[in-house]
């Protein structure tokens, strides 16, 4: 009977500990998922600020190109009125097309709207090709002329 009884007592005792085991490890769990969401909350903080510090570069960098476009487009408007008619025929169009391809670019960095590391990256690849197309054009019609 005192067997019994110990055997029992022994019994309980340690389904009290497993018991007591599982509690600590829950909150242990707990305490760990919360912690993995503080840390995943800085670095998505992180994250955005240093996409925000790429795009204000990239935006600043984009529109100081499309501004010396401009420029460039504006000299050579002002050169092709006082050209001859063939010089004026040959180039003016060619200016056209690019002063309309800068306004474009224009328009879609004002407009771009983020969504996602991997768009981005495209917007980014397609419009510097972009620019550097207008660019080229512009550079390329300045060396057609001399």
């Amino acid at each position: 009977m005192k067997n019994k009884y110990f055997v029992l007592t022994v019994l309980g005792l340690m389904a009290g500990f497993v018991l007591i085991g599982c509690n600590i490890n829950r909150e242990k769990k707990v305490e760990d998922a919360k912690e993995n969401v503080k840390q995943a909350n800085q670095d998505l903080k992180d994250a955005q600020a240093q996409y925000e510090k790429d795009w204000q570069q990239f935006k600043t960098d984009a529109e100081s190109k499309i501004t010396a476009n401009e420029k460039s487009i504006d000299e050579f408007k002002a050169e092709i009125k006082t050209a001859s008619k063939k010089f004026k025929a040959k180039y003016e169009r060619e200016v056209v097309v690019l002063e309309q391809k800068n306004i474009e670019l224009k328009k879609k960095i004002s407009e771009y709207k983020y969504e996602g590391k991997d768009k981005w990256e495209e917007f980014k690849q397609a419009f510097n090709k972009d620019l550097d197309i207008v660019g080229n054009g512009l550079k390329e019609i300045f060396a057609k002329k001399d």
